[in-house]
C-alpha cells in the first residue's frame, strides 16, 4: 500500500528480510523454541494487523479481524491494546464522519465474543486437574485456580498480576529499558532503517498505517512500561514485530529511491521527449534488475542477528535443568518434603517429573505467587507457610538472606530448613531513632527495634573473628532496603572495627519484611591484630544511602553490650 509502484517481487523479498530479521532478534528466538504464550501471540498480532489492512475494502476482513481479536484475547489479554489502533484506523480509512451503527456493534461484538467461550472449558476440567489445589497440610491447601465465579472472574481478568502495574514508578531508567532492548534486537542498522520506514509513511501520507502501526507500538511500550514484572521483555515482542514493518518499509523505500534515481541519472531529464519511452523500456531490465538485486543485500542484517544471537538462545545442548533435577531426585529426601525457590521456572520441571514421570508426587514445590494469596507473595512468605505445615522444607539452592528467618544446613546438594527457637541470649529492647525518607509518592517516617543480641564469644583475643547476632522486631513497613551495621568502637568512641551489610540481601530485604517479625541478622567482626586488653563498646544500627557517599542513618545507633578483650596470658 505505501509504495504500489514497485515490482511485487521486490516487496516479497524485503518482506522475507523483514521476517526473517523479526525471527532472528533474541527475544522472539529464544520464546518461539520454548513451551510459551508469546510466539503464538505473535502470531494472532500479524493477523490482526493484516485483517485491519483489509478490512475497509473486504466485508468478510471485518468479521474475521473480530473474531481474530476475540481468540487473541482468549489467548493472551494484552490483546486488547491492539483495539484503539485498530478503531483508529478504520475512522481514518474511512474518511468522514463516523456514524454509530448499533446493529452492526452488536454483530461484531457478538462475534468477538465467540472465542472467548473458549474460557468456558475452565470451570470443566478445573475438578479433573491435579495441581488445581494442592494440599499443604491439614489446614493448608494452595488453590491455584478457585473454581467459582469470582476466581473465574478473577482468572480471567489477570487480577492477580493487577498489584504489578505501577504507574508512579516510571523513571528514566526504565524509558532507558526499553532503548536498550531495541537496540539488542535490530542493532542500530535496523533501528535506522525503521526509521527510514516511518519517514516513508510520512512522506507518502500513510497516516492510516503510521496510526495503526504507531499507537499499537505505543500501546505496547506504555503498557510495558508501568508493568513491573522480572521477565516484562518478552511482552515487547509485538513492538518489535512492528519495529519491522517499519524496517521493511524502509528497506523497500530506499531500494526504489536508489533505482529510480540510477533511472533518471541514465535518461536525464524526466521532461525529455525520450524519457517515457526510456522509462517503459528499463522498466523491465534496469530499475526492476535493481529492485531486485538490492534487497538481497540486506539479508546480512537477520544473518548477523543469527550470528551473534545463536550461541545465546540455542537449546540443543542445554540440559542443565534436567540435570540439575535428576540430581535433586536422587538426593535422599524424606517423605512429603516441601522443595523451595523464588523463582517459578526452577520449581516448573519437577512438576514434569511428577505428574508425567510420576516421579516422587509426594513432594511439594513452592515458589512466591504460586497463589493470589497474599501470604504466598514473597520468598519469605512462602518459607513461613511451607514450615508451618510441619513438613521437611528444603531449598533447592542457596538463599542465604533467609537466614534472617531460619535455620540453613546442607543437605547433600540443597539446604534444609529448620524454625528458629533459640532466643536471643541478652534482651535489649531499644527502639532507634525515627527516620523520614523521602519516596516518589511522599515521604514516610520509619524506625525498627532491636529486642536482643548474642555475641560469640563474650570474651575474646586481638586477631580472633566474634560473631554478633542482631534480633530486629518489625514495628511497621519499611520502605527502604537498609544496612545493618556492628561497630566495636574505643572508650573515645573510635572505630576499632565493624561489620556493615544489608539484612536479607537479595531474597529478603527490609523493604520485604513484614510487621511482627523478628529476625535474625548475624555479623562477624576480626579483631585487630594489636587491639589492647579491654572491655570495648558495641553499637549497632541501620542505615541508608540516598546517594553514593551520603549515608542517612537512624541515629546514631544503639549500644548492644560489650567485647572483653584479653590476652592469653591475662586469661589464664
Amino acid at each position: 500500500q505505501t509504495l504500489p509502484e514497485t515490482p511485487v517481487p521486490a516487496q516479497r523479498i524485503v518482506a522475507v528480510v523483514a521476517a526473517l530479521t523479526l525471527a532472528a532478534t533474541p527475544t522472539f528466538w529464544s520464546q518461539a523454541i520454548i513451551a510459551e504464550v508469546y510466539a503464538l501471540h505473535t502470531l494472532f498480532v500479524v493477523l490482526i494487523l493484516w485483517l485491519a489492512l483489509q478490512s475497509g475494502e473486504r466485508v468478510w476482513a471485518g468479521q474475521l479481524l473480530a473474531v481474530t481479536l476475540g481468540l487473541g484475547l482468549a489467548h493472551h489479554v494484552t490483546t486488547i491494546l491492539l483495539v484503539p489502533a485498530v478503531v483508529v484506523y478504520v475512522i481514518i480509512r474511512l474518511g468522514r464522519p463516523v456514524t454509530i451503527n448499533v446493529i452492526s456493534i452488536i454483530q461484531y461484538g457478538l462475534l468477538a465474543m465467540i472465542p472467548l467461550l473458549l474460557y468456558f472449558y475452565l470451570p470443566i476440567i478445573a475438578p479433573f486437574t491435579p495441581y488445581a489445589q494442592l494440599p499443604l497440610s491439614q489446614t493448608q491447601t494452595l488453590t491455584l485456580y478457585d473454581n467459582s465465579v469470582s476466581g473465574f472472574v478473577d482468572h480471567v481478568s489477570a487480577n492477580a498480576f493487577r498489584g504489578d502495574l505501577q504507574p508512579a514508578a516510571v523513571g528514566v531508567e526504565r524509558i532507558e529499558l526499553v532503548g536498550q532492548l531495541l537496540r539488542r534486537q535490530v542493532g542500530w542498522a535496523g533501528i535506522i532503517l525503521a526509521i527510514a520506514g516511518l519517514i516513508v509513511l510520512w512522506r507518502r501520507r500513510k497516516f492510516d498505517l503510521l496510526a495503526l502501526t504507531g499507537l499499537a507500538l505505543g500501546a505496547v511500550v506504555g503498557f510495558n512500561l508501568i508493568y513491573f514484572i522480572g521477565d516484562v521483555f518478552v511482552l515487547f515482542i509485538p513492538a518489535w514485530l512492528i519495529v519491522c514493518i517499519w524496517l521493511a518499509v524502509g528497506i523497500l523505500g530506499l531500494v526504489h529511491w536508489l533505482a529510480d534515481r540510477f533511472v533518471r541519472a541514465k535518461i536525464g531529464s524526466e521532461d525529455s521527449v525520450i524519457f517515457h519511452r526510456l522509462r517503459r523500456q528499463l522498466w523491465r531490465n534496469a530499475y526492476q534488475t535493481i529492485m531486485l538485486v538490492l534487497p538481497l543485500f540486506f539479508f546480512a542484517l537477520p544473518l548477523l542477528l543469527v550470528a551473534a544471537n545463536l550461541s545465546e538462545v540455542r537449546q540443543d545442548e542445554t540440559t542443565q535443568v534436567r540435570d540439575r533435577w535428576l540430581e535433586i531426585l536422587a538426593e535422599p529426601l524424606p517423605e512429603r518434603a516441601v522443595l523451595l525457590s523464588n523463582d517459578r521456572n526452577e520449581i516448573m520441571p519437577m512438576w514434569y517429573y511428577q505428574y508425567v514421570e510420576q516421579r516422587r508426587p509426594d513432594l511439594q514445590g513452592l515458589f512466591p505467587l504460586i497463589t493470589p494469596d497474599p501470604a504466598y507473595a514473597h520468598i519469605a512468605g512462602v518459607l513461613d507457610q511451607a514450615l508451618l505445615s510441619g513438613r521437611p522444607v528444603y531449598l533447592i539452592k542457596p538463599m542465604d538472606g533467609l537466614s534472617l528467618k531460619a535455620d540453613l544446613t546442607p543437605a547433600g546438594t540443597l539446604f534444609q530448613v529448620t524454625p528458629l527457637d533459640l532466643p536471643p541470649r541478652f534482651e535489649s529492647r531499644q527502639k532507634l531513632p525515627d527516620i523520614t525518607v523521602a519516596l516518589p509518592d511522599g515521604e514516610s517516617t520509619e524506625s525498627i527495634s532491636l529486642v536482643g543480641y548474642d555475641i560469640s564469644p563474650a570474651s575474646s583475643r586481638a586477631g580472633d573473628t566474634v560473631e554478633i547476632t542482631l534480633y530486629w522486631h518489625v514495628d511497621q513497613d519499611l520502605q527502604i532496603d537498609y544496612t545493618s551495621y556492628v561497630h566495636l568502637v574505643a572508650p573515645d568512641g573510635t572505630g576499632l572495627a565493624q561489620s556493615d551489610h544489608r539484612p536479607g540481601g537479595d531474597f529478603y530485604p527490609s523493604s520485604d519484611w513484614q510487621i511482627g517479625e523478628t529476625l535474625r541478622d548475624k555479623h562477624t567482626l576480626t579483631l585487630p591484630a594489636d587491639l589492647p586488653d579491654g572491655v570495648y563498646p558495641l553499637r549497632a544500627g541501620m542505615y541508608f544511602q540516598p546517594e553514593p557517599g551520603l549515608i542517612v542513618g537512624m541515629g546514631s545507633g544503639v549500644e548492644v553490650g560489650a567485647l572483653t578483650v584479653k590476652t592469653p596470658a591475662s586469661q589464664g
